[in-house]
């Protein structure tokens, strides 16, 4: 009898001492920075920048470029955003990761970059569930111009092309 207590109290001591194990190993995961992209959708405390879903928890940090904290309420659809993330991103479409530091850029290029960007999606939205992602974003200074390369999340086929005056946000064509 006294055996199979002690086989009950070693089974318990490595259940607790795997478990202290895998949450410290959590603590010391790299993370990882995102790339660099603009918000498309944000949906149940989730954000969609490029071809990632960066889930936003009570432990992401959200912050503009000068340091100033942010709420996830403070987000908005077009935002240029540089994402970071602990524990890698999940490989399914679009992919799946948990944000550790939102950073919002709210420079000059990057302001303008984003009203292009608004203007471009709600030109082509159609419908409120409609997803799309900005793929690329070009600047022609000389033609007064953002060329905006899309992607509408349900048909990931083809990618489209929105030229967007640079001074009025007017959508000029799709291509």
């Amino acid at each position: 009898m006294k055996m199979i207590v002690n086989l009950y109290i070693y089974i318990i001591v490595a259940f607790i001492l795997a478990s202290c194990q895998f949450s410290d190993r959590n603590m010391h995961e790299a993370i990882d920075k995102g790339e660099t992209g603009f918000i498309t959708d944000l949906d149940d405390k989730r954000i969609l920048v490029k071809g990632t879903y960066y889930k936003v928890t009570n432990d992401t940090y959200i912050q503009d470029q000068h340091g100033s904290d942010l709420d996830y309420a403070d987000l908005e659809i077009g935002m240029k955003v540089k994402p970071w993330h602990r524990g890698g991103v999940k490989k399914t479409f679009p992919g799946k990761a948990e944000a550790e530091l939102i950073l919002v850029l709210t420079d000059a290029k990057s302001l303008a970059e984003q009203r292009a960007v608004t203007a471009a999606l709600d030109h082509v939205s159609k419908a409120e569930s409609q997803r799309f992602m900005i793929l690329e974003v070009s600047h022609l200074p000389s033609e007064h111009v953002y060329n905006i390369e899309m992607m509408n999340r349900s048909n990931l086929d083809s990618s489209f092309m929105v030229t967007v005056e640079d001074l009025t946000d007017e959508i000029l064509y799709i291509k």
